[in-house]
This record gives C-alpha cells, structure tokens and sequence, in this order.
C-alpha cells in the first residue's frame, strides 16, 4: 500500500512538472547552473572571510552595506525592468552582479575586497524584479507555487554536491579549495546566463511595459511608484504577506553568515564537516517536495506554514542549547530547517506574488524590495555584534522572530476570508 501510495505522489509531482511551460520550465532547467556553485561555495563563505582576516563584527557590516545598496537598486529596478524588458535586464545584470564579484571573491585578500564584492553584487536586486517576472508573468496564478516548489527543488538538488566542497577543503585546505569553488562558479554562472536568454521569451506584460515605457524617463515614472505604493498601503493582506517574507529574508541572513561560525567556534565542528549538514538539508527538503508538497499544496495556507515556523522555531531552539559536537541535535536542527524551509518558501512568495496585480507588478515588486532590504539591513549587522558576544545569540533572535511570524499566519488567515466575504457581498449587490 505504501509503494502504490509513494507511486500515485511521484506521478503528481511529475504532473506538476509538466505543468510548467514557456519561461517558467525554461528557468528551472537552467536554475542548476546557479545553484549549483552556490550551493558550493556559501557553506564556506564566512569562515572563509574569517580566514583571510574579516572578525565577526566586518561580517555582519559587509551584510548590512550590501542590504543598504540592495534597496537602493530595487528603487531603480522597475524602472530599469519595464524599461529594457525583463529578458535583456536579467541577461545584464545577472551577468555583473554575479560573474563578476565570484571573480573578485576568488582573489580577495582582505576586508576590503569583500566589501567591494558586496556592493557589485546588491545589483542582483534589479535582476530580482525582472527574473521574477520572466518566470511567472505567463504563468497562471494556480500554477505558480509549483513554479516555486520546483525552483527550490532544483536548489535541493544542487544540495547534494555540497561535500565536493568538504573533499576539496580537506585535499587543499580552506582558502585555495574555496578559491577554486569561486572561479567554478565564475565559468558556471556565466553559462547559466546566456542559456538562460536562449531559451527565455519576453513576457506579454513585458512587451506592454516597454511600449508604455519607451519616453518614459525616470522621474516620471516615480508617478507609477506613487499609485502602487497608495495600493500597497490599502491591501493590508498585501502588507502582511510582506511582512513574512521580511522576517524569512531576515533568517537567511543570519543562518548564511553565522550558522558555520556557530558550529565551527561555538560547537567545535571541523570546516570540513561543514558539507555534510547541506546533504542533510536537501535530501530532507526533496523527500518534502515528493511526498508532502503535493499534498500541502492542495490546502490552505495556514496550517502548512503554521507547520512550517512551528519547525523553524524548534530548530533555532535545538541549535541554541546543542552540546558541543552533537551530530544528532545539529541533524536533527537541519531536518527542522529543511521542513520548514521546504514547506514555507513556496507558500509565502506564491501568496506575496497573487496578491500584486500583474499590470503594476515590476514596480510594486520594487517598492517591495527597498522596503524589505531597508527593514532587513540592520541584521546583518546586528546579528555580528550578537555573535561577537556569544555565537549562539543570532539564532535566540530568530526564534523570537519566528514566534511572531506565527501571529501573522493567524492574521494573513483571517485578512483573507474577510476578502472572501467582501467579494462574496460585492457580487451579491451586482446582482
């Protein structure tokens, strides 16, 4: 029974794969070649920069600056977007924001280079915004929690090449193999890029906005950023969606820049068994996409990611008052993270992305971005000068971050079925 039951799960995953067309199939497919040097060189990034001299406190600033240069350009990346359509922004400035601070990251010497990296790569902001809506402005609003189901997926995946890193730490010690990982993802990433504008089409919102926005100059267009902020600001369920992606955007923060420093300074892990952990992840994070995702995304939103922040804030909670060198507590910590992550990603963005009406989306969309990176910029900072105190004190604040994420479920529930109601009585009277 359980072997038919696993079968009838994968044959709906295949389904919802097949779902996929146009732009949204063609970014997944491509989404490896990202991911996949990433995913190889992020575990390490922090106690590479420690490494090369950065303390815990330049970490946290080089996060902040990079969030404060982040909102600048999602102010411009709308404009920039519906300017020279989605297709040719995201082959730009995928092209700068990334190839080139990977080239940077793999010769740094000091703190200085990083900071430098940072800067160019914020720039991936304005990619963000026209990314986002290559992949799902032609794409039907049912069909796009799968599209983010399978972008993660494809993420997951890449999880698993995660202990190449560990092997090549091990055979050439940390800064040479995490150099040599930066100069792979350079070539990589660069492929990604021109295959991706290969494959992808402009949008049929995206030919529109162009048309609108050929004389359009910037200061003009402030006049759009305008009504889509008057908008955001009367959509309460809109403002509260957006409030979850903060405090989820604000985790990543903090678990990419701190999670290694806590389990190799707090917890006495080696660096080599860092690459262990993101196997875990992922392969935790698949089985979810297989056989739970399928399901949960047939519900409701509110009980999947009350389940999910539920996870987030056990893990916090376990890795907190872990003893030195538990594997189990550390595993069972990534496993939370993994379902929770897994579960509430899909969720949050697919809400965030239905509730912003497509003809106003790039704008909105980078009203949304300043607001957020100007919200989550503090944290990297403030989550260094907790770590300098004690490495574990990032993570106590995400737990009570995550507590109020779980109020805002409640709220985001109940701001809809008041919608329900209004659209149900606003028909009512038409007729």
């Amino acid at each position: 029974m359980e072997k038919k039951s696993s079968k009838v799960k994968l044959q709906e995953v295949t389904r919802n794969l097949m779902r996929l067309e146009g732009n949204a199939r063609a970014c997944v497919m491509v989404e490896p070649l990202f991911i996949i040097p990433h995913n190889l060189f992020i575990t390490y990034t922090s106690v590479y920069m420690v490494a090369l001299g950065c303390t815990d406190k330049q970490i946290g600033l080089i996060a902040s600056v990079s969030l404060i240069f982040q909102m600048f350009f999602s102010i411009i990346g709308g404009y920039v977007t519906d300017k020279l359509g989605r297709k040719r922004t995201s082959l730009i400035f995928d092209l700068i924001s990334w190839c080139i601070p990977t080239l940077i990251w793999a010769v740094a010497q000091n703190f200085y280079f990083f900071l430098v990296a940072a800067i160019i790569n914020s720039l991936v902001r304005i990619v963000h915004t026209s990314w986002s809506c290559l992949l799902i402005e032609d794409t039907p609003p049912e069909d796009r929690v799968h599209v983010f189901s399978w972008i993660q997926v494809a993420g997951i995946l890449a999880g698993f090449v995660a202990p190449i890193g560990g092997l090549l730490v091990r055979r050439f010690e940390l800064v040479p193999a995490v150099r040599g990982l930066y100069f792979f993802a350079f070539i990589s990433m660069t492929t990604m890029v021109f295959l991706r504008n290969h494959l992808v089409n402009e949008t049929k919102q995206g030919i529109a906005r162009m048309k609108e926005a050929k004389n359009e100059n910037f200061l003009s267009s402030m006049d759009g950023y305008k009504s889509a902020i008057k908008k955001l600001i009367s959509t309460p369920y809109t403002m509260v969606a957006f409030l979850l992606s903060v405090f989820t955007n604000i985790n990543n923060i903090i678990r990419m820049n701190f999670f290694a420093i806590v389990l190799t300074q707090k917890l006495e892990f080696s660096q080599q068994s860092l690459s262990f952990f993101p196997v875990v992840q992922s392969a935790i994070m698949l089985l979810v996409y297989l056989f739970v995702m399928p399901a949960l995304g047939k519900l409701n939103f509110k009980k999947p990611l009350m389940s999910a922040l539920a996870a987030m804030v056990l893990s916090n909670l376990l890795l907190v008052f872990s003893p030195k060198q538990s594997f189990l507590m550390i595993i069972l910590s990534t496993t939370l993270t993994a379902y929770g992550t897994a579960v509430s990603f899909p969720f949050v963005e697919s809400i965030l992305a239905n509730s912003i009406d497509d003809n106003e989306r790039a704008k909105t969309m980078s009203i949304l971005f300043v607001i957020l990176y100007g919200l989550t910029a503090p944290f990297g900072y403030i989550g260094g000068i907790l770590s300098s105190v004690s490495e574990e004190l990032p993570f106590v604040m995400m737990i009570a971050i995550f507590i109020i994420c779980l109020f805002l479920v409640g709220l985001l529930s109940r701001l809809e079925k008041k919608q329900i109601k209004d659209t149900i009585r606003d028909e009512a009277l038409e007729i």
